[in-house]
């Protein structure tokens, strides 16, 4: 069996060598065709992901400055949730079927915080998610959007809409990052976990 171990180097995705990038004009595309390569490179910065990814969604783009401008620098909440998010990977094991980049995305969520946590660990299987044993008795309803939100990325059905995340009275500025940043992940896996800096345009 082959195990394919190449991993894209910040040299293998220079803009320079697109076929889309110019001389004299610089990148010709109106989005990077290679987000995804140069985001496994490490070379992506946070704001570029952001708007790359939600350029169609314009009724977004109000609170996706913002979350832009306030980016930390890393999208864990702290290093409680990666040692959550980490110690749930080593008990779960690897299993190629169940590890697709809409199951991390919702891990990424469940972990998030200790009181969600709390809430929805239960649904953490070595088969995949069971949303059934989530204990939903107090859950705040900030954490019960995230809930939902986790379901429809891990189920690939629909959820919260566009409409309700552009809304703040709707979806918290908390847990509209942290949708944000599951969305990521479920579009371009783990490697959106290396994203950091805010700039809009992170291209070279």
């Amino acid at each position: 069996m082959y195990i394919n171990t190449f991993k894209y180097r910040p040299e293998d995705v220079d803009c320079k060598l697109c076929t889309e990038y110019s001389k004299k004009t610089g990148c010709a595309a109106k989005g990077c065709p290679y987000l995804a390569e140069r985001m496994e490179a490490g070379v992506v910065e946070y704001g570029e992901a952001v708007m790359e990814t939600f350029a169609q969604n314009r009724s977004l783009h109000p609170r996706l400055d913002r979350l832009i401008r306030q980016f930390p620098g890393s999208l864990w909440e702290d290093g409680e949730h990666r040692r959550r998010m980490d110690w749930q990977r080593t008990v779960l094991g690897f299993r190629p079927k169940r590890d697709t980049p809409q199951f991390f995305a919702a891990m990424y969520l469940i972990t998030a915080t200790e009181t969600f946590y709390a809430h929805t660990a239960n649904c953490l299987c070595k088969s995949g998610l069971d949303f059934r044993y989530a204990r939903l008795p107090g859950i705040s309803e900030q954490d019960f959007a995230l809930l939902s939100a986790a379901r429809a990325i891990y189920e690939r059905s629909g959820g919260i809409s566009m409409a309700e995340l552009a809304n703040r009275d709707v979806i918290g500025d908390d847990a509209f990052r942290l949708i944000i940043n599951a969305l990521l992940i479920a579009r371009y896996g783990t490697d959106a976990l290396k994203l950091s800096g805010g700039a809009q345009d992170g291209r070279r």
